[in-house]
């Protein structure tokens, strides 16, 4: 996954909840993947949002991110990855809990479209806890319905609401899906907990699921979620 105009437009949105932080880590390492006339609209985009910004401000030589993030108001983003082919910074597989030395390292962490490509999901979403200072920002951009073939998993709103809220207790700043066809129209799924088959919902084409959460200060007493309808 890179940063695409529904990434993009996402991290925008959230930048504001990114102020004092100081460091951040992103799973994979990112690229822009924007035609020029794609990145033209981005451009225009980002102005609108109130971000001075052209083409030259936000864009690299390698075409990786990391000058969008500063642009954006972002602190310093490493990366993650299981290989050190595009140069990460940490070197780890997420299907394994990440080292003491990373807990709680991190005042950002973005899952850039990785954790459905992790066999063992659910402790790649614990590393991204683990690595989250307390007060930290978790920011998510993955796929979901009709794009089987892509990754291990497609999944829905179900696991930001019931992992990252009712499990980890964390604020969440947004649950939404969006079609890659119709990048700005974001649609907000409420916490489907207690609703029938868990709010379940149906899309046509391939979509993305957005999250942004906050982690608290005081975590409570940690239980393996359940889905909300099972509640």
């Amino acid at each position: 996954m890179g940063i695409s105009l529904i990434p993009g437009l996402f991290m925008a949105r959230h930048a504001r909840h990114a102020a004092g932080a100081r460091n951040g880590v992103i799973l994979g390492r990112q690229k822009f993947h924007m035609p020029p006339r794609r990145m033209t609209r981005f451009v225009a985009l980002l102005n609108t949002m109130g971000f001075k910004v052209s083409e030259d401000t936000i864009t690299q030589d390698d075409g990786f991110t990391e000058t969008l993030f500063a642009a954006l108001g972002y602190p310093p983003i490493e990366a993650m990855d299981f290989t050190d082919a595009e140069g990460a910074q940490h070197i780890h597989d997420l299907n394994r809990p990440v080292p003491d030395a990373l807990h709680e390292r991190f005042d950002i962490v973005i899952d850039g479209g990785t954790t459905e490509h992790i066999f063992y999901i659910g402790q790649a979403l614990d590393n991204c806890y683990a690595m989250l200072r307390p007060g930290g920002l978790m920011l998510s951009y993955v796929s979901c319905d009709g794009w089987f073939g892509h990754g291990f998993f497609q999944t829905g709103p179900d696991v930001p609401w019931r992992y990252w809220h009712h499990a980890r207790g964390c604020e969440m700043l947004e649950v939404s899906v969006v079609g890659r066809k119709t990048p700005r129209t974001v649609v907000t799924i409420p916490d489907p907990t207690g609703q029938p088959r868990g709010g379940e919902r149906f899309f046509e084409g391939p979509q993305m699921l957005l999250y942004a959460c906050r982690k608290p200060l005081d975590a409570p007493a940690y239980s393996p979620p359940i889905q909300g309808h099972y509640v």
